[in-house]
């Protein structure tokens, strides 16, 4: 049943990649939600955690990562959150109907449901780490240095912020 819908994942994604280059990319200039995309639950939780070490509870985090296994966690969705025809269940709204500031993206290869909730949510701004799978998907990359995520990300962030100066 997985590999159903995946090929129907696929083809909704395919779908919002042509919608995709219509989409106005505008760097915020006050940052108050931040959206999570994550590939798994350490990667989620770090992220998070240097998020809130940055701006405190001032910013409001949603995110999710992508877990086949038995999670009890809110933020963690799978193949099972998606039904045969490749759309997602109420579930995954609250992700897909917030307008956040950006859209911080972790893996650097995007699974066909983690691909779909970047597309279907309407942030103008979508940054993560450099892949050329990843291309296509991210308004803004960055090149990893090394293995530390925690670093990569304080990167990231400062890269964004450099760029929302200088507009």
């Amino acid at each position: 049943m997985k590999w159903i819908k995946d090929i129907m994942v696929q083809k909704q994604n395919q779908s919002r990649m042509r919608l995709q280059s219509k989409k106005e990319i505008i760097v915020p200039t006050q940052i108050k939600q931040i959206g999570i995309l994550a590939g798994a639950e350490e990667e989620f939780e770090l992220t998070k955690e240097v998020i809130r070490n940055l701006w405190g509870y001032k910013v409001r985090i949603i995110g999710l990562f992508y877990n086949e296994g038995k999670s009890t966690k809110v933020e963690a969705f799978s193949h099972k959150h998606f039904n045969i025809w490749g759309q997602h269940s109420d579930y995954l709204n609250e992700f897909l109907l917030e307008k956040m500031d950006f859209i911080l993206v972790l893996p650097l290869q995007l699974n066909p449901y983690l691909r779909y909730l970047l597309l279907a949510n309407k942030s103008s701004l979508n940054l993560g780490f450099y892949s050329k799978e990843n291309e296509a998907y991210l308004d803004l990359m960055l090149q990893t240095e090394g293995d530390d995520l925690h670093e990569n990300i304080q990167h990231l962030i400062n890269y964004l912020n450099k760029i929302k100066e200088a507009c």
